[in-house]
């Protein structure tokens, strides 16, 4: 069935005109049609009206669809609704099945996926692994790529989720950082160098600043193969196969208390993803920090895949969309919907002052998404 999609990119409908207080002359007679009180600085005019920003944002101003946040500047209409453009392409538009891009024109579905026209066309009929013809039912990765169901979902990279074929990535090898059999676009991509890893980890913990704020030199860190990490996570209550973890280790000398944190970092991680489980794992540091070392499994996991959400967001990779998109759909009670529950106390992000608030004792922590 195609589909044309029309988007009506609104230009705002307020229009400012003061950056100062008014002039003399006019301050005694602008006043809030809101609320009555004077107006001396910045304001907005709409019919011949004049507002403080505040009240107009308040009382006026329609609402994101999405973030539920009032639109102060240019929106999108569709279907009946107001949306922020930013929240309208991550959350409305639709996604091509085969290249993982945003969809802003006419498009094609098919069982449930939505396809660019060319990438549907040149959408291949045979299996990805073995080259037979697809008959009947059959599996396609999130990247388009289909499967005889018969190949099971071992066949998928653990990092980018491809089929790990000749067709699509070049096949698979075992990774001499990890131990682990990955894709090959993966492994060419990985991080295992401790001078390549302090670079992005120090990268990492700058964008952290105004999510989740970890000082230079607060925690010690580890790249360590598949083996080693899993033998870490099954002395706590962890789920093993994750890529990192967090460990907080507190000294008592007479009255003086002190905290070692060590983080460590599965090893030949591609650059992408290391960023996302760096973030997660800085998250834990945080919280380690501000001694929320007990915070129930979905607070603590679900704010830290905030954290991995919001890096892979920043870094606009195709494999970090793909990684969003499995993250945004997880049913795990912490890692998919405590990330929700995090999603929404913050605001997608918007304000990480609140989901802070909330995760050291403030009421607001969702019963659900």
């Amino acid at each position: 069935m195609r589909r044309a999609l029309r988007l009506a990119v609104l230009a705002a409908l307020l229009l400012l005109i003061g950056f100062s207080s008014p002039s003399p002359g006019k301050a005694a007679e602008l006043q809030c049609a809101v609320c009555g009180q004077a107006i001396t600085g910045r304001y907005l005019e709409e019919d011949g009206r004049a507002y403080h920003e505040a009240c107009y944002a308040r009382t006026r101003a329609a609402r994101c669809a999405v973030c539920g946040e009032a639109i102060m500047g240019p929106r999108i209409e569709s279907e009946g609704k107001s949306y922020h453009e930013k929240c309208y392409r991550e959350a409305v538009l639709p996604r091509c099945a085969v290249c993982g891009q945003l969809i802003e024109g006419t498009y094609l579905k098919e069982g449930g996926k939505s396809y660019h026209p060319q990438c549907h066309r040149t959408k291949s009929a045979k299996c990805a692994v073995c080259g037979e013809p697809l008959e009947g039912s059959f599996l396609a990765d999130p990247w388009g790529n289909p499967f005889h169901a018969r190949h099971g979902e071992k066949i998928l990279c653990p990092f980018c989720s491809r089929v790990m074929a000749v067709s699509t990535t070049g096949g698979s090898v075992i990774s001499s950082a990890s131990g682990m059999r990955i894709c090959r676009l993966c492994d060419r991509r990985g991080v295992s160098g401790r001078g390549k890893a302090e670079t992005s980890l120090e990268r990492v913990r700058q964008r952290m600043a105004d999510l989740f704020p970890v000082p230079e030199g607060s925690f010690a860190w580890e790249l360590v193969d598949r083996e080693r990490l899993d033998s870490l996570l099954t002395r706590g209550p962890h789920a093993r196969n994750e890529l990192g973890l967090t460990v907080g280790i507190s000294q008592r000398r007479g009255r003086e208390e002190s905290k070692r944190i060590r983080v460590y970092l599965l090893s030949g991680l591609p650059d992408w993803l290391f960023d996302g489980v760096a973030a997660h794992e800085m998250a834990h540091v945080w919280q380690n920090l501000r001694r929320l070392e007990d915070l129930p499994l979905d607070k603590a996991e679900g704010s830290a895949e905030l954290a991995s959400y919001l890096v892979l967001d920043r870094g606009g990779t195709p494999e970090g969309r793909i990684k969003i998109q499995e993250m945004e759909s997880s049913d795990d009670p912490a890692y998919g919907i405590g990330f929700r529950k995090a999603m929404k106390v913050s605001m997608r992000g918007q304000s990480m002052t609140r989901l802070h608030r909330v995760l050291e004792g403030e009421k607001g922590w969702p019963d659900r998404p």
